[in-house]
């Protein structure tokens, strides 16, 4: 796999940028999908009833089931539990063999995609986000290390960065409005937005 491209709620709300940028490149990817509202009905229940964060973190991998069968639509992709290429996954079948993560809110959909990544050899997580990319000091940066940005909440979740670290992935966040851009990020080419340095 070349790479792992996590789709936020942006592209759920605004699929036509991604899916012309997956009609056009040639890279082989996984679509890994957020949680959407489904995970966050998930935050919102487990604030009302007082549940365990063990039942929080496989409820909001299960509603990242559920975003991914509305993705794959979307996008015209296919949808499956297994990591094939140009496909969404629907991850909760995998993560609940593997259980590879802490059990917290912490570890999102981005730490996911870091972890998928590095058990399916591909070096690079294209997160296409709603924003612009890290903003350091008010400004987005063009680069930084994970190292500088591990447990801190940017544009990725505070565990993806200590991922990306020690499985040695970088992380691409790229806004999700150019298809020409989010498709050079794929490709390995220049783009605008952050690359997170392992």
């Amino acid at each position: 796999m070349d790479t792992v491209i996590k789709a936020g709620t942006g592209v759920i709300k605004r699929p036509k940028p991604l899916a012309r940028a997956l009609r056009r490149t040639q890279a082989d990817y996984l679509v890994v999908p957020g949680g959407w509202r489904f995970a966050d009905a998930v935050r919102r229940a487990q604030e009302e009833l007082g549940f365990s964060n063990d039942t929080a973190h496989w409820a909001a991998i299960a509603a990242m089931d559920q975003t991914g069968l509305v993705l794959a639509e979307l996008l015209d992709l296919k949808a499956t539990p297994y990591p094939e290429a140009r496909a969404v996954l629907l991850p909760y079948r995998w993560l609940e063999r593997e259980d590879p993560l802490p059990r917290s809110w912490k570890a999102t959909s981005d730490s996911i995609s870091v972890w998928i990544a590095s058990r399916l050899g591909a070096g690079t997580v294209v997160a296409v986000k709603d924003v612009p990319g890290v903003i350091l000091d008010g400004r987005p940066v063009d680069a930084v290390k994970a190292s500088e940005i591990k447990g801190r909440e940017t544009a990725v979740d505070p565990l993806a960065p200590e991922l990306a670290e020690r499985y040695d992935v970088e992380i691409r966040v790229v806004p999700n409005d150019d298809p020409n851009n989010i498709t050079a990020a794929v490709e390995g080419e220049d783009f605008v937005g952050t690359r997170i340095l392992p």
